[in-house]
């Protein structure tokens, strides 16, 4: 899939006020998307990739969105597909993960892991890829890993070693990432992605294939591939 970014040279974190998490959800532009803010369960939270861009004021081609539910997702994303129409794929009946297809929406709903959402944040990839948006009793940026920072400065941070090692796919994604933004990969990070290299064929070709796919495509490519 080809993916086109439009950036505007101000992000949210260039402003001169503080960030809001009413500026973010402006960014996100919610009244696009196939469903309304209020048929979201109390607790859920928006994660991953659109956070990011929201931040870096970047928009996509690609509208996809990731959501974390405090609690059955599938069945969630079920009734939700009933209500608004689209198609369900169940992506990981084990961990509780399903997409919503709707129109050219891709979304995805994912049960809580841990018993809180800082704890979900905390087994992500990346420090920027582990900043959330919850639609909690107040709305809020929840930041545990210190990800805001992070790409500020435009620095790819890994969460945790074995976040890697658990789905070394990540260790090709941190060069993606690189390819689209421009990051630069931490110090450490940097070790980590070459002490653990010898993991990626443990994953599916296919997965290593779209991240390929994406990184040649990337406007800094020449320096992630180098």
């Amino acid at each position: 899939t080809h993916m086109h970014m439009f950036s505007n040279p101000e992000s949210l974190l260039e402003g001169k006020v503080p960030l809001t998490a009413n500026d973010l959800l402006e960014n996100l532009k919610p009244e696009k998307w196939p469903f309304h803010l209020t048929e979201l369960p109390l607790g859920t939270a928006l994660v991953g990739g659109a956070i990011r861009d929201g931040l870096l004021n970047i928009h996509n081609s690609r509208k996809d969105l990731d959501f974390v539910v405090p609690n059955n997702a599938t069945e969630f994303t079920q009734k939700l597909a009933d209500k608004v129409g689209g198609r369900v794929v169940h992506l990981d009946i084990e961990r509780d993960v399903a997409r919503l297809v709707k129109d050219e929406w891709t979304v995805d709903f994912a049960s809580q892991l841990g018993h809180s959402l800082e704890q979900d944040l905390f087994r992500r990839d990346f420090t920027f890829n582990s900043i959330a948006l919850s639609f909690g009793a107040n709305l809020e940026i929840v930041d545990p890993t210190g990800g805001v920072s992070d790409l500020k400065r435009k620095k790819l941070v890994a969460v945790h070693s074995q976040n890697l090692i658990d789905d070394p796919l990540r260790l090709l994604r941190a060069l993606r990432l690189q390819a689209q933004y421009d990051f630069s990969i931490e110090k450490e990070t940097k070790s980590l992605l070459i002490s653990n290299s010898a993991l990626l064929p443990l994953v599916a070709p296919e997965r290593i294939q779209s991240e390929l796919q994406m990184l040649v495509e990337g406007k800094w490519a020449d320096k992630a591939i180098n």
